[in-house]
């Protein structure tokens, strides 16, 4: 992955009960993991690089690594400085690298989506207890539904490489979902209403429409390329 992503904690607010509706906190016995707020929404199955630099975030990271165990991401909108209640656990599959200062690049996957009940501060990072949570197995995807949405996404990397990539096979309705909502042309709110959603078809359905915005906007510009290139001013060079 090209751009990293910075662990910040220092720009958030230190006061955890703030940052939540109250409605959520309970004392109800569930699992305890770390938290890191940051400015990206992270998916189940997909792959985040991040820039470990903080002194509680070094230590948070390596107590992981050496029990095997995962962190939960949480969005923290800085527009309107608040910091999301639903996030997804992320587990540690490299240390990219090492710098002398103790610093590291790692590489996360996300696991899977929880609820925060209760955030906690007793260490030098944030820790909340957390309720997993999944879609609705119940329900299954339109068919043609899930054939647009695999179109529309084929036509869009095609877009997107100029005709190079394409996608084959198919995959698990929950799993494409979460792959398509972390690559797809959305805003960070955007993004994590995609992450709250347990619904699998209107998950979908709201893919469905942001691709098609999203072939829409490339198709013109794809145009306006091959009509100003011919010579800069949108019309063919005399010979």
């Amino acid at each position: 992955m090209k751009n990293r992503r910075r662990f910040a904690g220092t720009r958030y607010p230190d006061d955890p009960p703030a940052l939540f509706p109250e409605s959520i906190f309970s004392m109800n016995e569930n699992t305890k993991i770390p938290i890191s707020p940051l400015g990206v929404v992270l998916f189940p199955s997909t792959l985040l690089q991040l820039y470990i630099f903080e002194e509680r975030y070094k230590e948070m990271v390596e107590r992981c690594v050496m029990t095997e165990s995962e962190f939960g991401i949480l969005f923290f909108n800085e527009k309107d400085s608040q910091l999301c209640s639903v996030g997804c656990s992320a587990r540690v599959t490299q240390i990219l690298k090492r710098y002398e200062n103790g610093e590291m690049d790692i590489l996360v996957e996300g696991s899977r989506r929880f609820h925060v009940l209760e955030l906690i501060q007793r260490k030098s990072y944030f820790e909340a207890q957390v309720e997993y949570f999944e879609d609705d197995e119940s329900e299954e995807v339109p068919d043609d539904l899930l054939g647009n949405v695999l179109k529309s996404y084929q036509d869009v990397i095609k877009l997107q490489t100029k005709g190079v990539g394409a996608i084959k096979g198919i995959f698990d309705p929950v799993h494409f979902s979460f792959i398509i909502a972390s690559t797809i042309d959305l805003d960070l709110p955007g993004k994590q209403t995609l992450l709250e959603i347990t619904s699998t078809t209107e998950r979908m359905r709201k893919l469905d429409t942001a691709l098609s915005d999203t072939r829409s906007r490339l198709r013109e510009l794809r145009a306006f390329e091959r009509h100003a290139g011919s010579n800069g001013h949108g019309r063919h060079k005399d010979k």
